[in-house]
């Protein structure tokens, strides 16, 4: 399974759900803000995100994949 990180207005997260919904991909939507939030209890995913986020420069969206 898919899982992507996006944020509300940015185009880059837009235009990777038309991809994949255009591809068939299933994914599930996570918004960015979560990986902020001290709240929330993180999982591996969120842990993964956390990582690439910090790689990319804080540039979304960030894509996990899960098999």
């Amino acid at each position: 399974m898919k899982y992507i990180y996006t944020a509300e207005g940015c185009g880059r997260c837009e235009n990777l759900k038309k991809k994949y919904k255009e591809q068939g991909i299933e994914y599930v939507e996570r918004d960015v803000s979560r990986l902020k939030n001290p709240l929330i209890e993180y999982d591996d995913i969120d842990v993964d995100a956390q990582a690439q986020l910090a790689m990319q420069s804080m540039l979304l969206p960030i894509e996990v994949d899960r098999e």
